[in-house]
C-alpha cells in the first residue's frame, strides 16, 4: 500500500472523528447525558469478547452516556431487564511499520463484534445460566493479509453456575479468555502480551476460537481451579498432504463431536491475595498438552504428536490512588508470564513477558491507561522443528530468538469511543542465528467505539 493511500485512509478517520467533536460543540443537547467516566478503562479488547457484565441488566443502566447509539428509546433497558443484552464494539486498528522485518508500510484491520448475551434466571427462570453468542467480521484495510471481508460466527457460549462455586461453560469459545490471559496485559498489541508464544500453533483464540467444555471451581476465596477439552482440530496435521486444519474459526462444532485424537487440554491454578486494601495481587500456573499430529515450522515433514507446555504468570498492583480505584481494577499493576514447552516438539522452547501498566491513576483522566512491555521468545535450534524465513522467502537458520518492547497510552477521549496510539519495536523479528531479518520499528493507532 503506498503512503498516499495511508494518507486517505488517516485523513477519513480523522475527519470522521472531527465531525464528531463538531457535532458535540453544535449540537449540545445531543450529548446531554454524557459525562467523565469516573472509573478506570478496563482495557477493552479489539477482538476478545465476554458475556455482558452485570449491570448492564440493570434498569438504569447508562446507555446513552457509554454508548454511541444510546438507549434506543427504552428498549436496550427494557430487553435487558427481561435478560437480554445487545453490545456492538468496532475498533480500526491501524499500524505502519516504519523499519525492518520483511517489508515496510500500512496495514490495517476493523475488527466488528456483536454479541448478545442471555441471562436465562431473568429470561425463563433458570437461575445461574448465561448463554453468549457473538458474531465476528474483520474487514482488512490492505491486500496483505486474508482477503476482505472474513468473518468468525464465534456461536455459542453456554455458562451453568452451580451455588457461585462451579461453573460449566459449553459452547464455542476463545480458549484466552479463561486461560493464560494476564489481565494487566490486555491493552498490549503483541500477541505475547495476550499468552505464552510457546502456545501460538495451538491455544484456539481469534480468529480461531474453537467448540470445547471448561469447568472453573472456586476451591475458596481466593484459589481457583480450571479444565479446559477444546478441539485441536486447526493445529492437526496430515504428512500425506502436509496441510493444517481445517480451521475451527469459520466452523461450527462438527470436528468436537466427529475428532480424530486432535485436543488441546488445558488447566490452570490460580491463587490472589491482598497486600493492603489498594494493593491486590495474583499468580497461577497452567499446563497443557496439543493430543494428535500436529505439524511444525521446521524442515520435518511427518510432524510430531502430544506436544507439551507449562507456564506461569503473575500480577500485582504496586500502587492505586485508593481503596475503591483498586477494587475496580485500577492502580500501577506488574505483571509477568513465563511459558516452556518441548523443543523436539515445539518451535519456540521458552517465552518471558513482562511489563507495568497503569489506569485509574490520574485524577483528572481516571479512565485514561498507559504501559509499557518487554517480551522475549526463545526459538528451538532444532531445524526440524523450526527454521526462520529469510527475506526471499526461503528457509532461514533455527534458533536465536525474537524480542519485542511496547508502549501505548490509552485516551477515553469520551465515553463511548477511545484512541490508543503505540510504538513498538521488534528485535529480529522471527529470530533464526544468525537473524535474517532486520530489527523493526511500527506505530499503531486503535480506534475503538462502543455502539
Amino acid at each position: 500500500m503506498s503512503r498516499r493511500r495511508l494518507r486517505i485512509i488517516a485523513s477519513a478517520t480523522l475527519i470522521r472523528w472531527v465531525a464528531l467533536l463538531v457535532c458535540h460543540a453544535l449540537f449540545p443537547s445531543l450529548f446531554a447525558a454524557e459525562r467523565t467516566i469516573d472509573r478506570p478503562n478496563q482495557y477493552p479488547s479489539p477482538t476478545v469478547k465476554q458475556p455482558a457484565s452485570d449491570d448492564k441488566f440493570e434498569a438504569d443502566y447508562p446507555w446513552y452516556e457509554n454508548t454511541l447509539t444510546g438507549g434506543w428509546g427504552g428498549l436496550r433497558s427494557d430487553l435487558a431487564t427481561n435478560g437480554v443484552v445487545f453490545d456492538i464494539r468496532y475498533v480500526s486498528l491501524l499500524l505502519d511499520n516504519w523499519q525492518g522485518g520483511f517489508d515496510t508500510g500500512f496495514f490495517g484491520a476493523g475488527p466488528l463484534g456483536i454479541t448478545t448475551t442471555f441471562d436465562t434466571e431473568r429470561l425463563i427462570g433458570i437461575q445461574g445460566g448465561t448463554l453468549f453468542f457473538d458474531y465476528e467480521f474483520n474487514h482488512w484495510l490492505n491486500g496483505r493479509f486474508p482477503p476482505s471481508g472474513q468473518f468468525d460466527p464465534t456461536g455459542s457460549y453456554k455458562q451453568l453456575l452451580c451455588d457461585d462455586d462451579v461453573t460449566f461453560i459449553f459452547g464455542k469459545m476463545d480458549a484466552n479468555v479463561p486461560f493464560a490471559a494476564v489481565g494487566a496485559a490486555a491493552p498490549f498489541q503483541s500477541s505475547s502480551a495476550m499468552y505464552t508464544p510457546t502456545l501460538n500453533p495451538f491455544i484456539p483464540t481469534y480468529p480461531n476460537e474453537a467448540t470445547g467444555l471448561v469447568l472453573k471451581a472456586n476451591l475458596t476465596d481466593s484459589f481457583v481451579g480450571k479444565f479446559g477439552w477444546f478441539d485441536g482440530t486447526t493445529a492437526s496435521y496430515d504428512p500425506a498432504t502436509g496441510t493444517s486444519g481445517p480451521a475451527t474459526g469459520p466452523r461450527g462444532p462438527e470436528t468436537f463431536f466427529h475428532n480424530d485424537g486432535n485436543w488441546l487440554l488445558m488447566t490452570q491454578w490460580e491463587l490472589s491475595w491482598q497486600l493492603d486494601a489498594t494493593r491486590p495481587g495474583s499468580a497461577g500456573v497452567g499446563a497443557w498438552v496439543q493430543t494428535g499430529l500436529t505439524g511444525t515450522a521446521g524442515s520435518d515433514t511427518d510432524g510430531v504428536s502430544d506436544v507439551p507446555g507449562w507456564y506461569v504468570q503473575w500480577q500485582q498492583t504496586v500502587w492505586s490512588p485508593s481503596a475503591a480505584i483498586s477494587a475496580d481494577n485500577g492502580g500501577v499493576k506488574y505483571f509477568g508470564q513465563f511459558g516452556w514447552s518441548d523443543p523436539n516438539k515445539n518451535p519456540v522452547h521458552w517465552s518471558i513477558m513482562t511489563g507495568v501498566s497503569a489506569t485509574g491513576v490520574f485524577a483528572c483522566r481516571p479512565a485514561d491507561a498507559v504501559g509499557i512491555l518487554y517480551t522475549r521468545a526463545e526459538f528451538t535450534d532444532n531445524p526440524g522443528i523450526y527454521q526462520s524465513t529469510q527475506r526471499n522467502g526461503q528457509p532461514g537458520p533455527s534458533g536465536g530468538s525474537e524480542g519485542a518492547v511496547e508502549a501505548f497510552y490509552l485516551w477515553q477521549w469520551i465515553s463511548w469511543s477511545y484512541l490508543q496510539p503505540g510504538i513498538m519495536w521488534i528485535d529480529t523479528p522471527g529470530g533464526g542465528s544468525p537473524a535474517p531479518l532486520d530489527d523493526a520499528l511500527l506505530g499503531y493507532l486503535l480506534v475503538g467505539v462502543e455502539f
